[in-house]
């Protein structure tokens, strides 16, 4: 796909305890390939359900999110599943099955894209020494640090090589040096075509975000 990613007057609510809660309220939007595009926001701004909704994860409430010309939420459950197999995700909080290994957790994510060949393993592998994790593939989740496993969840997400990167609050947990790695990497996706997105907080994407969005109490401001 040629991963032009449209979004059009986005609203989700959320209904909790009987009461509507206003997650995003009227986002619009494009985002581009070759572009690293960047959603500022505090936390409680909707960043997140921008992100999960973009992801296919969340059925908006109103609006649409176009994918090369498709609306996501109108197609069949088939093709959606298909579509989920180019994108890569990370959420706020990284989450893995503590009974696998790092390495095991990362071959699953393959094998659920179909693609647990020696090509996206080595791609993985090679992903891992890149950020720095290379030797903590063999243990489980629950013996590494945060920003290990926030590197991890990226190297997850790009195994498989998607076409769409979507990156919650990536450089969350991590140091200096290892945020300057993951941006390299970043920008490195970048000039091989990938539409990344993500949303932060950190300072670091205003000066090498492509295209920027703000977000604040649901809404969209400029």
């Amino acid at each position: 796909m040629g991963n032009l990613i449209e979004v059009k007057n986005l609203k989700i609510v959320y209904r909790a305890n009987g009461r509507d809660f206003i997650g995003l309220d009227g986002f619009s939007g494009s985002f581009e390939s070759g572009k690293i595009s960047a959603i500022f926001g505090p936390s409680g701004s909707g960043k997140t359900s921008l992100l999960m909704s973009v992801g296919t994860l969340l059925p908006p409430t109103e609006g649409s999110i176009v994918y090369d010309g498709r609306d996501v939420y109108s197609l069949p459950e088939a093709e959606v599943q298909k579509l989920r197999r180019k994108i890569g995700i990370t959420f706020q909080e990284p989450t893995f099955i503590n009974v696998l290994s790092v390495w095991e957790n990362i071959e699953l994510a393959l094998y659920g894209a179909g693609k647990l060949k020696a090509e996206f393993k080595r791609r993985a592998e090679e992903l891992a020494y890149k950020l720095g994790i290379g030797d903590i593939l063999h243990k489980r989740p629950t013996e590494i640090s945060g920003g290990e496993a926030r590197r991890a969840a990226v190297v997850r997400a790009l195994a498989h090589d998607p076409d769409v990167l979507l990156l919650d609050e990536p450089t969350a947990y991590l140091d200096g040096e290892s945020t300057r790695t993951l941006i390299k990497l970043l920008e490195e996706e970048k000039e091989r075509g990938k539409t990344i997105i993500v949303t932060t907080h950190d300072p670091v994407f205003d000066k090498i975000a492509d295209a920027k969005f703000y977000l604040q109490h649901g809404k969209q401001i400029t």
